[in-house]
């Protein structure tokens, strides 16, 4: 049983020191045999610094660390000066001083490692096209840039100064292009995928396989690659967790796979699964790794329903766009990890996203709910415990009572006067709980605002506004009616269990309720 990476992005350490290497280089191969100049965009701590350090070590020529490994003798090892940039080393401030400094300092520390000397110019980007030029007297180059898109996504909300590192990077990526001819293989990682028009103008030349098939899972862990590579840690992780194989392997899959740029193959975030299989607990390793303040915030402030999140049909296009001027936060949530492709219609030009997993998806619904509810992260546990608690004890009147409560505490400015909002922090309280809420659901004779299934009990729910000039009991009876004149039981007479009415008239002041037993 070989130790885990946990927090190794270098490929000659992982091989030198006998740690776990799940084998990319298969698809690696293929990558450097159908082209020169890429572009991929993958969330954080998905691989992208491993597979560039991988990259290294194949075009330095240094055979032997792939000895068991697929590419082995699949190529001639030939040899390449390869420069290597990590850009969150860059560091963006009011003016360009530091940015410059440290850019300069990386690409010295290059020519050192492949033994050139010579004078840079103090430009960055004259500097980097110098190196490139001077190393291609040895042999064409190879150039990886890691986390291309850090000096801009460190300072996202501070816009004068992501624009600043934005026109940067736009002159230094430039010199890729007219260094073409001087070049035998290109890589560019990062999070987002800007628009051509603000840094890649200058670069038209990178073919993007962001949501190609054939490099789907170049970075992350198939499913195949799990129960392979992790086969011999099974039986104790079972016994631990009380759970026999197949019980156990659905749960990792439920918890932490799911990724997917293409619609078909899915994959595990590597540090999500290095670190359950270290420490044999199901808990948020990727999530709490980065705080997503900067995205919780946009939802609260474009007031974002949070059900409108899953399941949410947008254009391809949202791929090709990552405005400053102009986030959309769908596509920030996609290209950040929070959402993944679920579908692609390419006739239509739509793809349909959703949460990855159960650990994005409860680890991102705390995080909304502890910015509505007004509390802290730590306490949106309890507040969903006890109305579990309400529910398991059959006790409605207690639940609503605790919605109420909770509803009173969002701050006032963040109340949207419609039905809509509140069908969404029902949702939201739902999902937080563990029960999955089918919200509006579509029968032959109209839509069913909410369906819970809880401890053998169906109930039905019609959500109702209650504007200042209603009648509260006329608007529950009206709810009533609507799900038995239109049936909205129906479907569910099959299941044999017992079958609950819930009329809900909500505002931000209260929440009334009546409840009938189909008979």
């Amino acid at each position: 049983m070989k130790n885990l990476p946990i927090g190794i992005q270098t490929f000659e350490k992982i091989i030198n020191k006998n740690l776990l290497y799940i084998d990319k280089t298969k698809i690696i191969y293929k990558l450097i045999n159908e082209g020169s100049f890429y572009f991929l965009s993958r969330p954080r701590r998905f691989g992208k610094s491993l597979l560039l350090s991988t990259l290294q070590e194949i075009f330095s020529g240094n055979k032997e660390l792939f000895k068991d490994l697929y590419i082995y003798d699949k190529i001639s090892w030939e040899k390449f000066p390869v420069i290597h940039l990590s850009m969150s080393n860059l560091k963006g401030t009011q003016d360009l001083t530091n940015i410059y400094e440290s850019a300069l300092l990386m690409l010295h520390n290059n020519a050192a490692s492949n033994s050139v000397s010579m004078p840079l110019s103090k430009q960055p980007a004259l500097a980097f096209s110098q190196l490139i030029q001077e190393l291609s007297k040895i042999n064409k180059v190879v150039v990886l840039i890691d986390e291309y898109d850090k000096p801009i996504i460190d300072h996202i909300n501070d816009l004068s100064i992501a624009k600043q590192n934005r026109e940067f990077l736009r002159d230094f990526y430039s010199v890729l292009k007219d260094n073409d001819q001087n070049i035998n293989f290109c890589l560019l990682t990062g999070v987002s995928k800007f628009s051509k028009v603000s840094i890649f103008s200058g670069l038209n030349n990178l073919r993007d396989i962001t949501i190609n098939d054939s490099f789907s899972t170049i970075c992350g862990i198939t499913q195949n690659e799990m129960e392979d590579y992790f086969n011999d840690r099974f039986e104790d992780l079972g016994n631990k967790l009380n759970l026999d194989d197949q019980s156990l392997k659905q749960k990792i899959k439920t918890w932490y796979n799911g990724y997917s740029w293409d619609a078909k193959n899915t994959v595990y975030n590597p540090f999500s699964i290095l670190n359950f299989f270290a420490d044999g607990t199901f808990k948020n390793y990727w999530f709490s790794s980065g705080t997503p303040t900067f995205l919780i915030e946009k939802i609260i402030q474009d007031k974002i329903q949070v059900d409108e999140l899953e399941n949410n049909r947008i254009g391809l296009e949202i791929f090709e766009s990552f405005d400053l001027e102009n986030l959309n936060l769908i596509s920030l949530l996609f290209q950040t990890g929070y959402l993944t492709i679920i579908s692609i219609d390419y006739d239509e030009g739509i793809c349909t996203l959703n949460y990855p997993n159960q650990e994005v998806k409860r680890s991102f619904l705390v995080y909304i709910a502890a910015h509505y509810f007004n509390t802290s992260v730590i306490n949106v546990r309890p507040l969903y415990i006890d109305l579990i608690a309400c529910l398991t004890e059959n006790n409605i009147k207690k639940f609503i009572n605790s919605i109420k409560s909770i509803i009173a505490g969002i701050p006032y400015q963040l109340h949207i006067q419609k039905e809509a909002y509140y069908h969404s922090l029902f949702y939201l309280i739902m999902e937080l709980m563990g029960i999955d809420m089918d919200i509006e659901q579509n029968t032959s004779k109209g839509r069913i605002d909410g369906i819970i299934e809880y401890d053998n009990n169906i109930y039905i729910i019609e959500f109702k506004y209650l504007s200042e000039n209603k009648n509260i009991d006329e608007l529950l009876n009206t709810a009533l009616n609507q799900i038995k004149t239109k049936e909205y039981f129906a479907p569910y007479l099959i299941k044999n269990k017992p079958i609950k009415y819930l009329a809900v008239a909500i505002n931000k002041e209260t929440v009334e309720y009546k409840l009938e037993e189909h008979l």
